[in-house]
Order: C-alpha cells, then sequence, then structure tokens
C-alpha cells in the first residue's frame, strides 16, 4: 500500500490547523453578540487571502522513459576491488567497478554549534545502527541504482562506464583520515571503444564535503551530454514506516534561482512497469537528494543547463505499525510499505573541472556554515541550507523559514543550558506564553464584556423585533435608539480582538513544526519515556494528554454567552469534538510538537485561572454570599411583561 510520506502527512498538518482557525472564527460569529440591524447593511469587507506575488516553482516537465542500460560484452581484465576511506565524520567505500559509492555511514554530526555521534533510525543505548546513507534496494538493482554512475546517451558507453573495473591509485583497501589530514584517490578506466574515463576523488577528515573531478572522453573527444547520478534516494534506511519525521528521500535542485523538489510518491507518474522520469529545465546550480536529516548534493564548477530525475517503485514489508487513532483502536496493523528508488541526474562537462559534493546531516548550522567550503570553481556562492525542507509548499515557505530558523536557534539554546531538548522545548514554550499573557488578558476582558452584555443584547433585539413586526421603520428615532445601543455595547467587545493571541500562535505553530521536523538536535533525543523527540510517542500517552489538556483549556477559557439552548449545545460540542478531532490528526505528529502543544495547554490554563482570579467581580460592602436562601428572605414579585 502506498506509505504516509511527507507532503500527505503536512497537508493532514495543515488542514488540522485550518480547521482549528475555521472553529475559532466560526465560534466567534457564531457565539458572539449580534451587531445592530443597521450594521447590516454596512459594508462587510472581506478579508480574502492575498495571493503570493512570488512566483512558483518551475514545474517539472515529464520525460521520455530512459533507455535500460546494458552490459559490456568484451571480457573485463581488471579485478575487482574497494577501497574505504575512515574519517572522524564518516566511513566511504568506493567500487572499483564504475568507480562508484556502494556505502556511505555518517559518523557524526559536527558543527560551531557541537558534534554528536548520530545512528540509523531504532537505534538505542544498547544497539547503536550504523547510519547507512545508500539504499539496499538500489545495490541489488540491475545495473546498480547508486551515486557517482555515469550516464550518456549512448547506453553502450554507459554500461561501460558503469559496469567495467576502473584501476585504483590507492593500492591499500582501507585509508584513514586523521584530523586535518586529506587524501586524493583516482579511478582511472580505458576502454577498447575508445572511452577514457578517469574519476578523482579528494576526501577530507574535517569536512563533509568533497572534490569530484571526472573526465570522460572518447577517442579523445569529450563524451556528449554526460550525466553525474546523485542517488538512489540518499538518507536514513533503517527508517520502518514514513511519516512526519520519517520521510523518504526527494530529489531538491536549485534552478532557475528558486527550489525544485520531487517526492517519489508525490510528484512522479508511473507507468505500467513501475517506473517515471522528470526533469527540469533551466541553470541548475546544484542538485541534492535526502530524506528529512541526511543529503548527498553535487554542486557542479559552473551551472549546467537542466537536470533529470528518475524513480521507480516498491512494495516492501515492513514491522507492524498502527498509523492511525482507528487502527490502534481496531488493531488493524498496517504490515507493507510502497517505497520508492529517484536518481537525480546532473550534466558534467566531462573535462576534469571539480564537482563539490556534500554528504553528511541537514543541520541547519551545518549547511549555513559551508559557504566557504562548498565554494565552486567559478567564484559564485551557492547555499545548500535549501536541502533543508523548510515546507512542501513554495507559497509557505517564505514564512515558515525565517520564522523556524530563530526557533532553532532559540531550542539549540535551551538545550545547551538544560542538556535536555524536552526541557528545552518546555522552556521555550513557557516564555512564549507569558509573552501572550497580556494578549490573553485582553482576550479574558473581551469575552467576558460580551458575556455580561448578553442578556441586555437580548433584550434590545427583542425590543428590535417588536418594533420591526408593528412596521417601524429602521429609520425611525426608536429604531435608530436601539441600534446606536446596540453598537455602542459591541464597541469594546468585539470577539475578533479576543482571538488575536490564537492568530498570533497559528504562524508560530506552522513554524515550530518545521523547527522539529528538520531539527537534527531533536531527532533520537530522549525525554522521560519518549524515546525520540522527532517521532510520535510509541505509547501514544502524549497524544492523549495533549487532548485531555486540550479540553480543560477550552472549558476555563471564557467565551462570549450562549444565549440560546441551541449555542449552548453547540458549544459543548465544540468543547470535545475538537480534542477528538485534533487527537486524529497528531496522532503520528512528533512527540516534540506535541510537548509543546501540550505544555502550552497547561500554561494557558494556569495563566486563565490567575486572570479569572484577577478578574473576580468585586463585592459590595455589606454583601454577604450565602449557599442558600435564608428562610427570612424577602420574596420579590416578578415584574409582568
Amino acid at each position: 500500500m502506498e506509505n504516509n510520506s511527507n507532503p500527505g502527512n503536512q497537508s493532514r498538518f495543515l488542514i488540522a490547523a485550518v480547521l482549528s482557525m475555521v472553529i475559532l472564527f466560526g465560534w466567534s460569529y457564531f457565539f458572539a453578540p449580534k451587531t445592530p440591524p443597521a450594521n447590516s447593511n454596512s459594508n462587510t469587507t472581506a478579508n480574502n487571502a492575498a495571493n503570493s506575488n512570488s512566483a512558483p516553482a518551475p514545474a517539472a516537465q515529464p520525460t521520455t522513459a530512459p533507455q535500460p542500460e546494458s552490459a559490456g560484452v568484451t571480457p573485463d581484465t581488471i579485478p575487482n576491488r574497494t577501497i574505504t576511506i575512515k574519517s572522524p565524520l564518516y566511513e566511504v567505500t568506493l567500487d572499483s567497478k564504475g568507480a562508484v559509492a556502494t556505502s556511505w555511514i555518517i559518523l557524526k554530526n559536527k558543527s560551531s554549534k557541537g558534534e554528536y555521534p548520530v545512528y540509523a533510525d531504532g537505534s538505542n543505548s544498547t544497539n547503536k545502527k550504523p547510519l547507512q546513507l545508500i539504499s539496499q534496494k538500489a545495490l541489488e538493482q540491475s545495473p546498480r541504482e547508486v551515486p557517482f554512475r555515469l550516464v550518456t546517451t549512448d547506453t553502450n558507453l554507459t554500461a561501460s562506464a558503469n559496469e567495467r573495473n576502473y584501476q585504483i591509485s590507492v593500492a591499500e583497501p582501507v585509508v584513514t583520515l586523521s584530523s586535518g589530514e586529506e587524501r586524493t584517490v583516482e579511478f582511472s578506466l580505458v576502454g577498447d571503444n575508445g572511452i577514457e574515463i578517469k574519476k578523482s576523488f579528494v576526501f577530507r577528515a574535517d569536512s563533509y564535503v568533497a572534490d569530484l573531478a571526472i573526465t570522460a572522453k572518447q577517442n579523445g573527444q569529450p563524451i556528449p551530454e554526460t550525466k553525474l547520478a546523485i542517488g538512489a534516494s540518499i538518507g536514513d534506511h533503517a527508517i520502518n514506516y514514513h511519516t512526519f519525521y520519517h520521510t523518504e528521500s526527494e530529489a531538491v535542485a536549485a534552478v532557475n534561482g528558486d527550489i525544485s523538489r520531487h517526492w517519489g510518491n508525490y510528484s512522479f507518474t508511473y507507468d505500467a512497469t513501475g517506473k517515471a522520469s522528470l526533469s527540469d529545465k533551466g541553470p541548475v546550480d546544484w542538485v541534492g537528494m535526502g530524506d528529512a536529516y541526511f543529503a548527498m548534493a553535487a554542486v557542479p564548477a559552473t551551472p549546467v543547463q537542466g537536470a533529470d530525475y528518475r524513480a521507480s517503485k516498491y512494495d516492501v514489508n515492513i514491522e507492524p505499525v498502527y498509523h492511525s487513532i482507528f487502527s490502534w483502536i481496531t488493531r488493524s496493523p498496517t504490515t507493507t510499505e510502497t517505497r520508492h528508488l529517484v536518481t537525480a541526474f546532473m550534466p558534467i562537462a566531462g573535462d576534469g573541472s571539480v564537482t563539490k559534493v556534500f554528504t553528511g546531516p541537514k543541520d541547519y548550522f551545518l549547511l549555513s556554515e559551508l559557504g566557504d567550503t562548498i565554494k565552486p570553481a567559478d567564484g559564485r556562492t551557492v547555499s545548500v541550507v535549501n536541502l533543508i525542507n523548510f515546507s512542501n509548499y513554495w507559497w509557505l515557505r517564505w514564512l515558515t523559514k525565517p520564522l523556524s530558523i530563530p526557533i532553532l536557534y532559540a531550542l539549540h539554546y535551551f538545550n545547551v543550558v538544560t542538556h535536555s531538548y524536552g526541557l528545552a522545548i518546555i522552556v521555550f514554550t513557557f516564555f512564549f506564553y507569558m509573552l501572550l499573557f497580556p494578549l490573553r488578558w485582553k482576550q479574558s476582558k473581551s469575552f467576558k464584556k460580551a458575556s455580561s452584555n448578553a442578556p441586555k443584547m437580548k433584550e434590545i433585539q427583542d425590543k428590535i423585533k417588536d418594533l420591526q413586526k408593528k412596521g417601524v421603520p429602521n429609520d425611525d428615532a426608536r429604531m435608530r435608539a436601539l441600534q446606536m445601543e446596540q453598537l455602542k455595547m459591541t464597541k469594546d467587545a468585539l470577539p475578533i480582538g479576543g482571538c488575536l493571541p490564537m492568530l498570533l500562535q497559528f504562524p508560530l505553530l506552522i513554524a515550530f513544526y518545521t523547527a522539529i521536523t528538520i531539527a537534527l538536535d531533536a531527532r533520537q533525543a530522549t525525554f522521560l519515556w519518549l524515546p525520540d523527540l522527532s517521532a510520535a510517542d510509541p505509547w501514544h500517552i502524549l497524544e492523549f494528554g495533549f487532548a485531555i489538556s486540550m479540553i480543560l483549556a477550552m472549558k476555563f477559557t471564557p467565551t462570549a454567552a450562549a444565549v440560546t439552548p441551541e449555542q449552548q449545545m453547540q458549544q459543548k460540542m465544540m468543547t470535545w469534538l475538537m480534542p477528538a478531532m485534533m487527537l486524529w490528526v497528531m496522532w503520528t505528529a512528533p512527540s516534540g510538537l506535541l510537548l509543546y502543544w501540550f505544555f502550552g495547554n497547561i500554561v494557558s490554563f494556569g495563566q486563565q485561572m490567575v486572570i479569572n482570579r484577577l478578574n473576580k467581580p468585586a463585592t459590595a460592602p455589606g454583601t454577604e454570599i450565602v449557599d442558600s436562601v435564608p428562610a427570612n428572605a424577602k420574596r420579590i414579585k416578578a415584574k409582568k411583561k
């Protein structure tokens, strides 16, 4: 079955956020004091959503299916060998057959903000699995879909370039680089069909950036339209089921000054054989491939024209997983998943010019520091920060990127101080909600005033209706007086003003979701019973705690008075249905995001208790509050209507 991958989950999260706002505004609208009839003639200018002026990302064009590579027919006389380069940051294995990478293990994330080891998904303190970026499924393909293959328009040349064994310049099978060292490894191929290919790698012990210079000639002439393969599907392949944090690899390219993204399950249209292809047109600054936290990107010496992408899909059996609350209740686990192999192909000159290859963590702090290290030969400025997916939607990135970056810095700072990413989220949430306290106070006062005005408003509305039944026109002095009185009462109790705290939280919530899903510090960060703050709570305690805290926060948050039985019923339904809906939506959300929301509800509840106490109406001097009516109390007859 199709997996629930990143685009779908982000859509579900956005739908949840939008539904929340719709409900909040609907609440304010339906439970607000009715405006005077006179106002109904006034201009109710609708605030239509402004269309973004930014241009959409360049659309990828489907291409014809690539021709399969055919194996060479001349016997290969060069023995097959492998060479492994070990550094403090990574371990890379290159195969002489095709001079390609068959293993790329990331050992550590290192930036100016610190360094720590990284492991594959599912690792724990007793079982630390190596973080392998190259897919076993890609290795099993024929031909192998691994990085640094060369593709030409001639299938025989392509087969020779990828299926023949190259001579390796280094004799030893393992090269160990100590800090400060670098090493050049050359692969050379001279074929009887006149081809001469040389791939020269330069690895550095302290950098995730390697140099790759490729010379590709036939009969002394450059081989035209040669392309370098990036992929397939670089990322953490120990992931069992792909969700918010556990995203599949995507192809990313800087094209025409914008970012183009292609997901295996979202962007491609597969044929009957399960294969598909796309292409981007225009000048390309770099091409990459990666999942949520790890990537490989190739930066050519000079911008190239266009990039191609190929994808295939396959089904695998997975460990049983309950992907929704309904499957959890009915005990119907998902046991299969459709996955995808996606490869990007970047044109190269084949003249020995150096292509910079970044392979490592998609840590924002690391990527933002690579400016000088990854500088290409033409001296242009290249930033690979946009390997990070700040949003699947180009029209939302302008908001989520600038908001999520300060959140990343703040969370990192609190993490350094508290030595716990869970505590960092709690501290951040507390300070943020304290900033919103004045607005919450104003919100409470607005709703309280609207609530206290409700009986008087209903009385005025009844009088207006009586006058209308008697045929009194709207411009009558009595009608205008009632309308003015109603307008005056609603002036200081506009519910839209009371919704301002929620309006301010809405973009921050999306930005916080983005920050949690891209923060490498949150990956595999443990907190209390939670094994990974960037993944869902395996026990679902936090999901239920979040829903219960939401009910409490809603029950104790003042709203406009419900005058009619229908409004009272609507309020009760909202109190219970909205948390239930959010429980469904947030079932697989990262526990770090739910921790933020859960603790935010607790802080909101506490703030509301303080506000309710401070806003408690003053009791007149000499007034005594009793629990029951005294026996000697004087009864007052109700006025006849």
